[in-house]
């Protein structure tokens, strides 16, 4: 039984989640003014306050009756077919479009690291994430499972006319990491950034190199970025893929609570976005879509990361 009604609860996690007064407005068909007082008397009543930091709300104070609190609200959602809450990386967003999935209602979908998240997963505040692997779900996290949706290379991705092409099929990670590499925050996809590590791909940018790139004013035409068959077309017309490959199977994910993998709205959207891939592979080649006839846990990928030292040529 709820402690607090829905609309409260939507305005606070709203905020959390979405990190505007006026999306959280939009989304849930609220006033912004509405949506300022029911978050605070949200916070009030669970004894906690949001606190705003690097353009993200949090909670500050103790948490364990509100998320307590989310995890009803949580199954009220999946067992009254409410709207459930889908999220996205900006680059698996695109499988969203065309149309939105039915019975869901999405979030900002621009995400470029995966513990933001991650975490409001496993606080309740979303019901599901489109990610990718290997960096979707740690293998300790027993209470969520990752569904494996597609399976591709990783590519790296040069402007046309980069000096590299020149150097065709003779080309090494040396010779990539002489170049400026786009660079990560630390620590956001951690098994893929270990295998950057390896292949000597990973650059610090507060960091000088061999080749200080700092302040080049033509950094942006030098850089080397990371793609995958599926969203090499959102670099545009301008750009080529190098004849190497990041020692690394990567592909689109599906995150959720292991108490609603088996659920009717995870197999729909399952069935709904492996076909919406199918189609995608059908003019891509590199892009192997994975049967899904019922949900199954997805392959951990730390064994390819595991073996990328000598795939680096390491």
């Amino acid at each position: 039984m709820c402690v607090v009604q829905v609309e409260l609860l939507e305005a606070l996690d709203g905020l959390i989640w979405l990190r505007t007064g006026h999306k959280v407005a939009s989304l849930f068909k609220l006033n912004q003014s509405t949506v300022s007082r029911n978050s605070r008397r949200c916070a009030q009543q669970f004894f906690v306050s949001l606190l705003r930091r690097d353009a993200e709300w949090s909670i500050d104070g103790d948490p364990t009756l509100l998320n307590l609190e989310r995890h009803v609200h949580q199954i009220s959602r999946w067992r009254e077919n409410k709207p459930l809450r889908l999220e996205a990386q900006h680059w698996s967003a695109p499988l969203l479009n065309s149309p939105m999935p039915s019975g869901w209602i999405t979030g900002n979908l621009n995400y470029m690291e995966y513990n933001r998240p991650l975490q409001l997963l496993k606080e309740r505040v979303i019901d599901a994430w489109i990610t990718s692997y290997p960096d979707a779900l740690s293998a300790e996290d027993h209470n969520f499972t990752t569904i494996c949706l597609s399976k591709m290379p990783m590519l790296l991705v040069v402007k046309a006319g980069h000096p590299l092409l020149e150097l065709g099929d003779q080309m090494t990670f040396d010779d990539v990491a002489s170049f400026p590499i786009l660079p990560l925050p630390s620590d956001s996809f951690p098994r893929f950034q270990k295998v950057l590590e390896q292949c000597g791909l990973w650059q610090n940018p507060a960091m000088p190199t061999d080749r200080d790139w700092r302040g080049r004013s033509n950094i942006e035409d030098l850089m080397v970025g990371f793609s995958t068959p599926l969203t090499l077309p959102m670099y545009g017309d301008g750009y080529k893929a190098l004849p190497l490959q990041v020692p690394v199977v990567v592909g689109d994910a599906l995150v959720v609570a292991r108490e609603w993998e088996n659920s009717t709205q995870i197999r729909h959207l399952v069935s709904l976005l492996s076909s919406r891939l199918e189609i995608l592979a059908t003019t891509t080649s590199g892009i192997e879509v994975l049967d899904h006839s019922s949900p199954s846990p997805c392959l951990d990928g730390a064994e390819g990361a595991a073996s990328a030292a000598g795939a680096c040529g390491l």
